[in-house]
């Protein structure tokens, strides 16, 4: 093989070999995000019903 066509055939393979690593990257973070927005949104949403249920509560009282 000529020295040309190693050099491509290197080249090539360092591209795919940093194209493989940004995706393994990119779906890491996205797993590493997911869990704590779930977990965010089941914790944060008891807590908003009680309280929008204390300040009704309190809006139904001021009016009376």
């Amino acid at each position: 093989m000529e020295p040309a066509t190693i050099l491509v055939l290197v080249l090539c393979a360092g591209v795919v070999a940093l194209l493989v690593w940004f995706e393994i990257n990119s779906r890491r973070n996205e797993a590493r995000k997911k869990p704590t927005s779930t977990v965010a949104q089941s914790v944060l949403t008891p807590l908003h019903k009680e309280t929008q249920g204390k300040s009704e509560s309190g809006v139904k009282k001021n009016a009376a």
